[in-house]
């Protein structure tokens, strides 16, 4: 009977063995698992971030850089046709004009890139993207044709010359409402990005 007890006893002690070793091996596959999720969903959040940095972000800053290039470009314009008369002043202003008109085609280009790249922005909104430097090529053209207008006659008003522009204008708002809805979208975009980095 002794050895038979002696017996159960081992029994009962390797299977407490058994049952601790098992129960180890379930918790470190438990602390495994745990850990794996973690750094997927980290490592899913530091992609979602660098999106944001590295493509969102641009977007923003372009449509933030051009959209106050627009608004610049305006001011000059009609700062030069008030000045009719004070060519100086006007030489001035059109030099200020041509300064930032020099940047506009990168920043035009860049934006249609970064657009066209951008998996989040719909076919529409990357087609508008695209059109913005044709719509500012229109306006631009009718300015300096204008400007030359203004040297070849220079008993013109500023009325004068802002009704010779009227019609390069009618792309101002075309260009400044596909801008605001691209910046829209791309705020959109860092809001939805930026949530679900956090998640």
């Amino acid at each position: 009977m002794g050895r038979a007890r002696e017996g159960k006893d081992a029994m009962t002690e390797i299977s407490v063995k058994t049952k601790l070793w098992g129960l180890i091996a379930i918790m470190l596959l438990l602390i495994i698992s745990v850990g794996t999720v973690g750094f997927v969903t980290l490592d899913r959040g530091a992609a979602a971030l660098k999106e944001l940095v590295y493509q969102d972000g641009a977007l923003q800053n372009l449509t933030s850089r051009l959209h106050l290039h627009i608004i610049q470009l305006r001011r000059f314009e009609k700062d030069y046709f008030l000045n009719i008369g004070d060519p100086e002043k006007q030489q001035e202003y059109l030099k200020k004009y041509q300064q930032i008109d020099a940047a506009m085609p990168q920043i035009l280009s860049n934006l249609a890139v970064l657009a066209r790249g951008d998996v989040h922005l719909t076919q529409d909104l990357q087609a508008k993207a695209a059109a913005l430097a044709g719509l500012y090529a229109d306006y631009r053209e009718g300015f300096y044709d204008t400007v030359r207008r203004l040297q070849a006659e220079p008993n013109l008003t500023p009325q004068q010359a802002n009704a010779l522009m009227a019609k390069f204008k009618a792309d101002i708002p075309v260009l400044e409402a596909d801008m605001a809805a691209l910046a829209a979208a791309v705020d959109r975009m860092e809001e939805y990005v930026s949530t679900r980095a956090v998640k």
